[in-house]
Parts: structure tokens; C-alpha cells; sequence
């Protein structure tokens, strides 16, 4: 079956080195705001036949635009799902790198809505085949497709790139006990004896202020701080500078999806961060490590 990538507004260029990757033709979208606030979006075609009876990849993360609307990004995934499945496409698959709401998976408080499940219950609604995300904040929430769905692992890929800054005598700092597995996978892709210091946090769920402790051995070492999302980069900054405090060399802030939202970039180089590294799941200056051939493996 002959295959077409639909590269969505969001991962523009992530999309394009995937379909380099597949050696096959991709095509961007159209996208505009009418005056009421609604999404317009329509594949940039001429000739709906390019579509029909085609396996087409749709390309799409759904972090912040650069109006910090992640709704909007969903929308236009929706749309492109609706409007290639309209034009008859035989197989449609999705692969969402970054994919939005996931951090909402449970119940904190009375009232709240467990909305990371329900975008997924939304996506088997359009009723795709495959579905692909890159280190989901929930990864049990990938129960909820229908079809067959892959949570990809990016954190090689991240390890890599640490390891080609020179970095040596390394320690893998979790910036909290939710982060404390992944922390530990990490830390292997270092060397089997990588040590894994743990700082406590503690969020008030009202007003998600953090607070922070924790007494680390860090003398003259080169410390990663690694999580799955820098969002606002508290966090992040907070764990640097315990970590530069405790006598850290260099710190490398790592995070599969650094979305780098309001003053995060400021507060954590002010921290003492040498350098912010992320991957292309978001389309911005610290998207260091594609994702593009491990992806690309994936749909081969």
C-alpha cells in the first residue's frame, strides 16, 4: 500500500524528516482562526485522490502553540483525521509526539475531570489503526485505545546526546519521587552503576507552588536532572540549584518534551543550568535530539 505523510502544523519539521526517514512524499496543511475563535484547517491538495486508498501518517504533537493553545492543536488533529478518512484514506495513523492533557490522568481533587483518558476515548471515536506517542506522562492511559498504540522510549536518544557534551563522572538527579523510575532507566543508558540521588517535593494541589529538599553528594560531578515535561521550568530550576548548591560541575536539564512556557528558559539558566536539551516533539531552540529515525523504525 502506498504510503503519504501529513505533516500538521505543529511539528513541521519533525514531521518532513520523517517522511525523509520513510522515503516517501509528505504534505503540509493550511490553517487559520476565523473571526469567532473556530479552527479552519484543510490539507494542502488539489486532487483528493492523492489521499484515497492510501496509508496516510499523520504528524502532529500537541504542545502550546505559540498562543500557549494546546486545544487548538488537538482541533487540528481531529480535523486532519476527519478530512483524510472523508477522502478515503485506507489506513490512517497517528503519531502524536507530545500529546497533551496526559498530566490529568487522576484525581486529586473533588470535582476534577480525569481528562487525559478522555482523549484518547475521543481519538478511537475517529477510529484510526495505529497510534504512536513519545514518552507519555501516563503511560496507563494508553490502555484506553482501541487500536494498536506505542508509547516510544526517547530516553537513549537523550543519554547520546549528554554523553557526546563530554559529560563524564555523571549523577542522575530525579526532582521527585514521580520521576524516580524513570530516572533509574536513565541512568542505565550511562552505565550500569550511574548513581541516582532523589530530592522530596511537595505540591499544593490548590495552588501548585512546589517545595523542595534534599542533601546531595554532587562535589566536581556532572549532574543530569532528567523528567518527562519542563513546563514552566520550577521544577527543573528548583533541582538545579539544590544540585549546584551540592557542589555540581555541570548541570544538563533534560526533558523529552521541554515546552519552555512563560520564564522557564530565564529560571532555569538563572539556576545554574549549562544547557537545556529536548527533543523535536516540540519545535522550538531546545529540540537538540530528533525523534525522527526512531519513529521512523517504528512505522517501518
Amino acid at each position: 500500500m502506498q504510503k503519504i505523510v501529513i505533516v500538521g502544523p505543529a511539528s513541521q519539521i519533525l514531521g518532513v524528516k520523517i517522511a525523509q526517514e520513510l522515503e516517501i512524499e509528505s504534505i503540509n496543511t493550511e490553517i487559520k482562526k476565523f473571526p469567532d475563535g473556530e479552527n479552519y484547517l484543510r490539507i494542502n491538495i488539489e486532487d483528493e485522490t492523492l489521499i484515497s486508498g492510501k496509508e496516510v501518517i499523520i504528524v502532529q504533537s500537541t504542545g502550546p502553540s505559540t498562543s500557549a493553545d494546546q486545544n487548538a492543536r488537538l482541533i487540528e488533529l481531529f480535523m486532519m483525521i476527519d478530512a483524510v478518512k472523508r477522502m478515503g484514506a485506507a489506513k490512517v495513523i497517528i503519531v502524536a509526539p507530545y500529546l497533551a492533557y496526559t498530566r490529568q490522568d487522576k484525581i486529586f481533587r473533588p470535582g476534577e475531570s480525569q481528562f487525559g483518558n478522555v482523549i484518547l476515548r475521543l481519538i478511537n471515536a475517529l477510529s484510526i489503526d495505529e497510534f504512536y506517542a513519545v514518552d507519555i506522562h501516563a503511560p496507563l492511559i494508553m490502555e484506553e485505545c482501541l487500536c494498536k498504540a506505542i508509547n516510544i522510549d526517547s530516553m537513549k536518544l537523550l543519554a547520546d546526546y549528554v554523553k557526546s557534551k563530554g559529560a563524564k563522572d555523571i549523577v542522575v538527579v530525579s526532582p521527585d519521587k514521580g520521576a524516580i523510575e524513570r530516572s533509574s532507566a536513565f541512568a542505565k543508558h550511562f552505565g550500569e552503576d550511574i548513581p541516582v540521588e532523589l530530592l522530596e517535593k511537595e505540591r499544593n494541589v490548590k495552588t501548585g507552588e512546589i517545595e523542595m529538599s534534599g542533601t546531595l553528594n554532587l562535589k566536581d560531578k556532572d549532574v543530569v536532572i532528567a523528567d518527562d515535561i519542563i513546563a514552566t521550568g520550577g521544577t527543573m530550576a528548583t533541582a538545579i540549584k539544590i544540585a549546584k548548591e551540592s557542589g555540581a560541575r555541570k548541570v544538563f536539564a533534560v526533558a523529552t518534551h521541554a515546552l519552555l512556557l512563560q520564564q522557564a528558559k530565564f529560571r532555569i539558566i538563572k539556576a545554574g543550568a549549562d544547557e537545556i536539551i529536548g527533543t523535536d516533539s516540540i519545535d522550538n531552540e531546545a529540540s537538540k535530539v530528533s525523534l525522527a529515525k526512531i519513529i521512523a523504525d517504528y512505522l517501518k
